[in-house]
């Protein structure tokens, strides 16, 4: 069996004792303050990203135009149906905790999430990371990580088709009457309103289309890079373009050892405090890729923990 990924040690994480890394209590309150300007400029520039490439895509009325289009539409629906609310989870887009959860009209529900699913989730992510608690380990055996596999197929071709789509909307099915009934409200509220101006084929193409094929691609790529065949356990990605985009999701070792810093100080975090396996540090896509290939021990995702 191949191990997805390890858990990082206690000290790796928190590093206390002889010999560790220390951490400044002065440093970490400096880098955990959040700023609700940065949130909204985040928030916007995301949504002006997702108009501008709709905008180009009409105005050239190229079909290659528009494809390259969708995968920038769905690379701003990542950025904040999954960056920006993996922040409102941590409360760190807002000093008010509650906005950070009220405000997923506007970076969850439209990426068919609510703050409520996603929260539980993640956290458990967080608190089992590794651990047959953590969604991610079973998610990974569906990936077919956790066995002999062609990698070029499950991280290039598998989401160029669309499997992802199928894989995670399968996973609503697991949503509390709650977040089912906000969901199919907002939804259902958006292809009426469509329907009604007689723009039910725009916000197909540019919206549903671009969600389920290349923000899906993003987010099964993202599940992967962060953690699978790493040694300590997170993969921490410094491609600037990609964090441009992702908000310095690529930080995740940072992240983990210090989950109420704010993405826009991940980076200061990152070099400041975090204590990173550099076997597991990645340059770019490229790097990534390599690391994903290399070869690795056999122990289930379970038992490499």
């Amino acid at each position: 069996m191949l191990p997805p990924f390890r858990m990082p040690s206690r000290a790796t994480c928190l590093g206390s004792g002889k010999g560790e890394f220390m951490i400044d209590a002065a440093v970490i309150k400096t880098l955990t303050v959040r700023d609700g300007r940065k949130a909204v400029f985040a928030i916007l520039r995301d949504w002006v990203g997702i108009f501008a490439a709709i905008a180009i895509a009409q105005w050239a009325g190229n079909p290659l135009v528009t494809i390259a289009a969708l995968w920038v539409i769905g690379a701003f629906q990542y950025a904040l149906g999954d960056a920006l609310l993996h922040e409102g989870a941590h409360g760190n887009l807002f000093a008010e905790r509650k906005l950070n959860e009220r405000l997923d009209v506007v970076y969850g529900l439209p990426f068919l999430r609510t703050m409520e699913a996603f929260k539980t989730e993640h956290l458990r992510h967080h608190g089992q990371l590794g651990k047959s608690g953590d969604y991610l380990v079973e998610d990974y055996r569906r990936f077919g990580l956790d066995r002999p596999h062609n990698i070029a197929w499950v991280w290039l071709l598998r989401p160029l088709i669309g499997w992802p789509a199928w894989h995670y909307l399968r996973q609503l099915r697991g949503l509390s009457p709650k977040s089912a009934r906000r969901l199919a409200t907002a939804w259902g509220v958006a292809f009426a309103v469509a329907w009604a101006t007689g723009l039910l084929g725009p916000f197909l193409l540019y919206w549903v289309v671009p969600l389920l094929w290349c923000r899906y691609a993003f987010f099964y790529w993202s599940e992967i890079a962060d953690h699978y065949n790493t040694v300590a356990g997170v993969r921490t990605r410094l491609h600037p373009v990609l964090n441009w985009f992702q908000h310095n999701k690529g930080y995740h070792a940072a992240h983990h050892r210090f989950p109420a810093v704010p993405w826009f100080n991940l980076p200061v975090a990152h070099i400041q405090l975090d204590q990173i396996e550099t076997a597991d540090l990645s340059s770019g896509p490229l790097e990534t890729w390599r690391q994903l290939r290399r070869a690795h021990g056999g122990a289930s995702p379970v038992d490499a923990i």
